[in-house]
């Protein structure tokens, strides 16, 4: 016998009836490039985003200004850039930090000197910095990272060879400033597990980053947005984070994320529901709604400019909400989710009493 899921039904309606002005969550892209990286397991791997002018950190402040009263957590990252390439980072995190909103900014750590670590710690308001580290070495960090040597002048001034030491002496020197400053800020670093970096030292390997971090995470590489899947992911994806969850259960400072053991996407949903909570502009002002479309081939996704008009009044335009009700396949072309859009499409559409007929 059927039963009607009182539940369910509450919790559908309160995401179709969210209000499409109150973004939860707004994502920048800002960054121009990624120095000398060029990692196989990128995202938007050879995806470039649209070309345009580049945002300024005053019309980026602007923007903030418009929303801030709803208090969205401000994610600063790139698809396919390193957002700290942006001529005025430490800026742009200013303009985060000083209008007390929530922070997180996701980086190779490059670029993130005292401008920047100075700017995050200026702020009060919640805030996490995840630097995406992924190896051990400076040749295992390289090797993943598809990083050339040489280069010393150029970009930010580093050689390639040296890219791994001046990262983990940036995460060094903030986690140090942090601890004497009494901050609140959540340093994490993740660690993408490829066959190169899983030897049977990896737990020897992890323990130096949980006296640099407040967490360190472990998971599985997605596949990425062009369905391509690097060669190197570890054999037996399941058993290994299995393995390593048992091992660190109860550790205070480090998580393994078990749920990343499968790199494809899911096909269950034929909606986009995570786009009625969130917005993506990148560097030139183009707003999207999720951050994996960010980049050229999905420019039809890409609902208005930044400088065409306020952004509370372009978060409500017909544009951007004729989008909630398109099928992923055939009308958005793009079924590339991360991992946490993907879970809140999948849930949401379990709820839908309206899916879409088969086809």
């Amino acid at each position: 016998m059927d039963a009607f899921d009182y539940a369910d039904h509450f919790l559908f309606q309160l995401a179709k009836k969210y209000d499409p002005g109150r973004p939860l969550q707004i994502e920048l892209h800002p960054g121009l490039h990624c120095d000398r990286y060029q990692c196989p397991h990128c995202f938007g791997h050879g995806q470039r985003p649209l070309a345009g002018r580049v945002l300024s950190a005053e019309e980026i402040g602007r923007a903030l200004d418009d929303v801030a009263a709803f208090d969205p957590l401000i994610v600063v990252s790139g698809v396919t850039t390193e957002p700290l390439t942006h001529p005025e980072a430490a800026a742009v995190i200013r303009a985060v930090r000083s209008r007390g909103l929530r922070l997180g900014l996701y980086t190779k750590g490059l670029r993130f000197g005292r401008e920047c670590a100075e700017a995050v710690l200026e702020g009060d308001a919640e805030c996490f910095v995840t630097f995406s580290l992924d190896a051990f070495d400076r040749e295992t960090y390289q090797r993943l990272h598809g990083i050339q040597p040489g280069g010393a002048g150029r970009g930010e001034g580093t050689a390639g060879e040296d890219y791994f030491d001046k990262v983990v002496a940036n995460i060094r020197a903030f986690y140090a400033e942090k601890q004497r400053r009494g901050s609140r800020t959540q340093i994490r670093i993740a660690i993408l597990l490829f066959r190169e970096n899983c030897g049977p030292d990896l737990e020897a390997a992890i323990a130096p980053y949980t006296e640099i971090a407040d967490l360190v995470r472990l998971a599985v590489a997605q596949d990425r947005n062009d369905g391509g899947r690097v060669g190197n992911l570890p054999g037996s994806h399941t058993a290994l984070l299995g393995h390593l969850a048992a091992r660190f259960a109860g550790h205070p400072k480090i998580r393994v994320l078990t749920g990343t053991a499968e790199p494809a996407r899911d096909r269950a949903f034929r909606r986009c529901y995570t786009q009625r909570f969130q917005v993506t502009i990148d560097k030139a002002g183009n707003l999207y709604p999720c951050p994996q479309v960010a980049v050229a081939p999905y420019r039809h996704l890409s609902f208005a400019n930044l400088r065409a008009a306020p952004l509370a009044e372009l978060l409500r335009s017909s544009q951007r909400l004729g989008l909630f009700e398109k099928d992923v396949d055939s009308d958005m072309r793009c079924r590339i989710c991360d991992r946490k859009d993907e879970a809140i499409n999948r849930a949401l559409c379990k709820l839908d009493p309206t899916p879409f007929a088969a086809g």
